[in-house]
């Protein structure tokens, strides 16, 4: 239910039209609010609500949460924390209650280094029902939908002009998936001297032949 309501909500933004109505990070400036103190985006006290699991985030404060997390020394493009989660997921041939558990504590370490990491998401909703476990899903299901509506209001994917922005390129099939799409082929393009992914998509009902991810965060850290 809470993943429909989601989706809903991604779709409902995606349908916007006009370039004016996106919120395109501006780095610099959310460098400068993340790290004061003083500031009502200082990103400590975000990153707090938003592990609590706050629904009350408003549309700035979620955009300052997710792209202020280029702004942190620990945030990595090329983010690899899940190898360990992966691995043990993929040993055991059948999940029991006890391997459910396992996993939840080690998606919830995966998501002490890297907050935004969909994968470990992944396994704590799927654990979460297989424990029967729905106050600790919607929890989640909060943090998650904290950040996709922080991409989805940078744009629609649908040109370069109106791409997504995102921090890693797990967050690309992320939203192919909320917009139940199927990625094809991948290519990296410079347009305007910004680097883009851009992701071919099957034959859907939107009529979308490809997608535009403005991959600009990724420089940050080099």
């Amino acid at each position: 239910m809470k993943r429909n309501i989601l989706i809903i909500s991604v779709l409902i933004l995606w349908m916007l039209p006009a370039v004016g109505q996106f919120t395109r990070p501006d780095y610099k400036a959310i460098r400068k609010a993340v790290s004061n103190p003083k500031s009502e985006y200082y990103y400590p006290k975000l990153l707090e609500r938003y592990k609590n699991g706050d629904s009350t985030f408003t549309k700035l404060e979620q955009h300052y949460l997710y792209y202020g997390y280029t702004c942190q020394q620990e945030y990595n493009p090329y983010d690899m924390s899940d190898v360990d989660m992966k691995k043990y997921l993929h040993s055991v041939p059948s999940l029991g209650d006890d391997d459910c558990r396992k996993l939840i504590g080690m998606a919830q370490e995966v998501l002490e280094k890297n907050p935004f990491k969909v994968s470990a998401f992944r396994v704590i909703f799927y654990c979460c029902d297989q424990l029967d476990s729905t106050e600790l899903a919607a929890k989640y299901a909060r943090m998650q939908r904290n950040f996709a509506l922080a991409i989805i209001e940078s744009g629609n994917g649908k040109t370069p002009a109106t791409a997504f922005y995102v921090n890693e390129v797990e967050h690309e099939y992320f939203l192919l998936s909320l917009f139940d799409l199927s990625p094809g082929n991948q290519s990296l393009e410079s347009i305007k001297g910004e680097p883009y992914d851009v992701l071919e998509v099957d034959e859907n009902d939107y009529g979308i032949k490809k997608l535009y991810f403005n991959i600009s965060s990724f420089n940050l850290k080099l």
